[in-house]
């Protein structure tokens, strides 16, 4: 399907073209002086850590074409690395807030890794703005003190050699880690794409180190949450096990053929069950305050 791309300095907007649609019969809205329609449904995409949001530009695509019959899909590539930000939740505070002057509903949020940890905040932070989201491969939280200190001194040391250490050979290191299950990225992490302070800065502001153990508060969300896990990616596939039974809203579905990259590992799978859930809710009605 052919699309428009609009930038605004923080994001990337994905607009299909909606050639057989009548504005005379749709509410008209405006975003930088473009005309959009109220019909829209809005898709944010977070990536994960030492990803650009480049990773999702083939999976953005499938995703709009496999919904084209059911809703009129607007992808917004949420680019980490152009909104720094001191904590995780200072992220997801100036994110909603950036998110809620548009004008598109419903809102959806999707969230890998790092990214999906953002979503959790975000939905804590501002739950009346969305109405609904998928999460993968992402922990909320480590329930001791100990737990997290350790992650912390971890982070900090991968920041650390961030900015010393040759980045090949980071990289190498990085990808081979247990948690990837043996399964390449999907995408070269190139260095000039990156700075080695800002890649610091991230592993030490948004470790799971600073993060609270965020299951009881998640609890009680009322909105639609499909968290995704793959199948040889054990340690999530528990996480979205206990996530499932402690959250009535919340439902696990394990990918098959897949690791911790769940959606590059296996988008044939991926993509169907995104778009199936993005259907079965947008005509839900948002949370109560």
């Amino acid at each position: 399907m052919p699309q428009n791309c609009y930038k605004t300095p923080s994001l990337k907007i994905h607009l299909p073209l909606l050639p057989h649609l009548e504005l005379p019969y749709h509410k008209a809205l405006t975003l930088e002086g473009k005309t959009l329609v109220s019909t829209l449904t809005g898709l944010w995409m977070i990536h994960g850590n030492l990803q650009t949001a480049k990773v999702w530009q083939g999976l953005q695509a499938k995703l709009v074409q496999a919904c084209r019959s059911d809703l009129a899909l607007a992808v917004f590539l949420e680019d980490l690395w152009t909104t720094p930000a001191a904590s995780l939740p200072e992220w997801a505070t100036l994110f909603c807030e950036r998110v809620q002057t548009q004008a598109i509903q419903p809102r959806f949020l999707l969230g890998y890794s790092l990214g999906g940890r953002l979503v959790f905040h975000a939905l804590l932070q501002q739950p009346q703005l969305w109405h609904g989201a998928v999460i993968i491969s992402a922990d909320p939280g480590l329930p001791s003190k100990e737990a997290r200190q350790q992650c912390l001194a971890k982070d900090i040391a991968w920041g650390n050699q961030f900015l010393q250490e040759n980045w090949d050979d980071l990289l190498h290191r990085w990808n081979v880690l247990p948690i990837f299950c043996d399964r390449p990225p999907p995408y070269p992490a190139l260095e000039q794409e990156f700075s080695r302070t800002q890649i610091a800065q991230v592993f030490q502001n948004f470790s799971k180190g600073h993060q609270a153990d965020l299951l009881p508060q998640l609890q009680w969300l009322q909105i639609p949450i499909l968290f995704l896990s793959g199948e040889e990616d054990q340690r999530y596939c528990q996480i979205g096990q206990t996530l499932a039974q402690h959250c009535p809203t919340l439902s696990h579905h394990t990918i098959p053929n897949a690791g911790h990259r769940v959606p590059w590992d296996n988008p044939e799978a991926f993509v169907p069950i995104v778009q199936q859930f993005l259907s079965a809710n947008k005509d839900g009605s948002l949370p109560s305050l």
